[in-house]
């Protein structure tokens, strides 16, 4: 998920001072039901292992630096049984915003390849997930490549109630095999292990301000440099 500026407001914004960082702090609080694997890595390899859990009724946090250009891969697999889900919240320290597991611009595939996902760092397990992603990427894998995933209910909903450290208005997701409108109940197999992901500069979308907007922001940032050639 990227922001994209038209070329006339994005001139505006340079005139400011730079608009993007080469790294950023990034703080994810997450639960799956039934166990999960954080990584990142390229939009063409998963390179690095964060964390990996198997317990939904707990929440684990995890704070770290990426590269800007980077995507999270978040591997997932349930025991089949009552429920499923994805549920995250995901902030970036530097920016200062949040988004959250439902947000649509994250995508989904589905390996069909069972219970024996990928829950480390060895190298075995990177390979593996980036086999999975250059498969998605070429349009293959049981969900034919990447999709939009699938939002059931939100945080606070039974089975799960509410768990901590994730805001309410985070939703449960998952990927739907079977045209469900809610795959987060009951149990099933939707062609797991799943592998989520998102990029890594991902910010919520924000509206294309009107010509009126622009020619405020355009006097604004003529004003801050301005003041900051006035202070230099």
């Amino acid at each position: 998920m990227k922001l994209q500026l038209g070329s006339g407001l994005l001139a505006l914004a340079l005139m400011a001072g730079p608009i993007a960082a080469d790294a950023a702090e990034i703080k994810v609080s997450i639960t799956v039901d039934n166990s999960y694997a954080l990584f990142y890595g390229t939009e063409f390899a998963a390179t690095t292992f964060v964390g990996t859990d198997g317990s939904w009724p707990t929440t684990e946090t995890y704070t770290f630096d990426l590269p800007s250009d980077s995507f999270l891969y978040v591997v997932t697999a349930s025991d089949l049984s009552v429920a499923q889900g994805f549920l995250g919240q995901f902030e970036n320290l530097d920016e200062g915003y949040k988004f959250y597991s439902n947000d649509p611009q994250w995508e989904v595939m589905a390996t069909g390849l069972g219970s024996a996902a990928p829950y480390s760092g060895s190298p075995a397990d990177l390979a593996l997930l980036t086999s999975e992603i250059l498969d998605a990427n070429a349009g293959g894998n049981p969900s034919g490549g990447w999709t939009g995933l699938t939002a059931g209910p939100t945080n606070g909903a039974a089975p799960w109630g509410l768990r901590p450290d994730i805001d309410p208005a985070a939703r449960w997701v998952w990927y739907s095999s079977n045209g469900d409108t809610d795959p987060t109940t009951p149990g099933f197999n939707h062609d797991e292990w799943l592998v989520f992901r998102i990029a890594v500069d991902a910010e919520p979308v924000t509206p294309v301000p009107e010509p009126g907007s622009l020619a405020l922001l355009a006097v604004g940032l003529i004003g801050l440099a301005t003041l900051r050639r006035r202070f230099a």
